[in-house]
């Protein structure tokens, strides 16, 4: 029997009350080793389990917090097996879970600061979304008898650096007096001036609503086209050839791939 088959098996277990089906779903998952190619495989219909059976009305012990750590840990399933256009619906999803929630234990907060960091490191090409989850964190934490500064500092920056490079101020103008009294003027400035992150140059476009409300489906289209295809050196040239025509074709989107916008870096 497969691992795969041992989860569904649980699942089905009607003499397991839900509450030791997930506990056992994860147990299994986590005994194995975090790096093994048998661990990634399995992640996802693990933790696809694991919600279900979390999301199923009968489950007599469902907390929000049980949601939104499973849907951070499917995310990051997807995104090891190349699934990124599943994570969005999942973001969203904590999104509508957290907004007017009221959390006043800081155990809880923790979890929830945790898992937006875990779920915008996997939902990739979606600032806007992303916007709304780092608003969400930062107010959870700022919700707290006594809030943890540095946490305070990195949404802001995270919000501010996104609301520049999207120009799309609606997480940041509320926020900009508030967010200038905690990091200081001459940071902000900062990073308006250099909202990138990373060392590598991205094409603007990125950050576009048509682009962010068309990835997602571009990257479905991308993946069936390599027929499931393991993913190998030199591959990626044909990845972001596929994605280029996709854009451009479907929706009217020019897009420059990374060796377009780095000439001088040499990617495999």
């Amino acid at each position: 029997m497969t691992l795969t088959d041992k989860i569904t098996a649980i699942a089905q277990d009607s003499s397991l009350s839900v509450n030791d089906k997930v506990a056992q779903i994860v147990e299994m998952h986590q005994s194995l080793d975090p790096y093994s190619d048998e661990a990634f495989r399995v992640s996802v219909p693990a933790y696809e389990t694991v919600r279900s059976l979390l999301l199923n009305d009968n489950y007599e012990g469902c907390h929000t917090s049980d949601l939104i750590m499973c849907n951070s840990m499917l995310a990051e399933a997807y995104i090891r097996n190349r699934k990124s256009w599943l994570i969005a619906p999942l973001a969203q999803h904590t999104c509508d879970m957290l907004t007017g929630a009221i959390v006043d234990d800081d155990e809880t907060i923790d979890m929830i600061v945790a898992a937006i960091d875990r779920m915008c490191d996997a939902l990739q090409e979606h600032p806007r979304l992303s916007m709304k989850l780092y608003n969400l964190q930062y107010s959870f934490e700022k919700g707290r008898k006594e809030p943890v500064e540095e946490t305070l500092k990195e949404a802001a920056e995270k919000i501010i650096s996104l609301a520049t490079l999207s120009q799309c101020d609606t997480w940041y103008a509320p926020m900009k007096e508030e967010f200038t009294e905690l990091l200081g003027a001459e940071m902000v400035r900062e990073i308006e001036n250099n909202p990138y992150t990373g060392h590598l140059k991205v094409d603007p476009v990125e950050y576009t609503e048509a682009y962010e409300n068309a990835i997602d489906a571009v990257e479905e289209e991308v993946d069936r086209r390599m027929g499931g295809e393991e993913y190998g050196m030199g591959m990626c040239f044909e990845i972001w050839s596929i994605k280029k025509e996709i854009l451009a074709e479907k929706y009217g989107i020019e897009w420059r791939t990374p060796s377009q916008m780095n000439p001088r870096v040499m990617f495999d």
